[in-house]
């Protein structure tokens, strides 16, 4: 082999490395811009699945509920529990509410079909299915079936989800309420004058 083809191959020899290792420095860098946008794409739905969690966690600052036909606040949450339960609804009829709600900067939150919200509730889970209820997006029907206690949850609807659920509320359905409230007022009364007593 001459000098002059050693010299020829040799030069092709580095020429063809040369190109292998841009190739490879390209192909690197085209994965680590693949990897970037990866990336920029993971962060765009982690992004989004912040927003929605966000989202999903409306805090509530007052939630009361009121019973239609006389305006009165029947039951209300205080923090992580309510004032005010048992919610009583009349075996065989039902109990019509709505419900007074304001977020932690203290804004109203208004609820119907063409509002951002919709009122819900539902049974807990296992709960005795004792009692029927109806949402009309802004208030909502609670029909006594049974007599007994079961357990429900107020929600507060976007779209097909809930942004925020309430603590369990304990909800009994009685023959008569009246008689019950009466009933509910004397025993306090007389477990308080024997309390006073000692």
């Amino acid at each position: 082999m001459t000098e002059d083809t050693h010299s020829a191959s040799r030069r092709k020899l580095l020429a063809t490395s040369g190109s292998i290792a841009l190739l490879g420095v390209a192909g690197c860098l085209g994965d680590d811009e693949d990897s970037a946008n990866d990336d920029d794409d993971h962060d765009d739905d982690h992004g989004h699945d912040d927003h929605d969690e966000d989202h999903d966690h409306l805090e509530i600052e007052t939630f009361d509920v009121v019973d239609r036909n006389t305006g009165e606040v029947v039951v209300d949450v205080h923090g992580d529990h309510w004032h005010g339960d048992p919610l009583l609804v009349p075996l065989g009829d039902h109990r019509s509410f709505e419900a007074h709600v304001e977020d932690d900067h203290g804004d109203e939150i208004v609820f119907g079909d063409d509002e951002e919200y919709t009122l819900d509730v539902r049974l807990v889970d296992g709960a005795q299915e004792i009692v029927e209820l109806e949402s009309h997006g802004n208030h909502l029907d609670i029909t006594g079936a049974e007599a007994g206690r079961t357990e429900i949850v107020f929600q507060l609807r976007h779209g097909d989800h809930a942004d925020w659920e309430s603590p369990m509320l304990e909800t009994e359905v009685v023959e008569d309420i009246d008689d019950h409230d009466h009933d509910e007022d004397h025993d306090h009364d007389h477990d308080e004058d024997h309390d006073h007593d000692h």
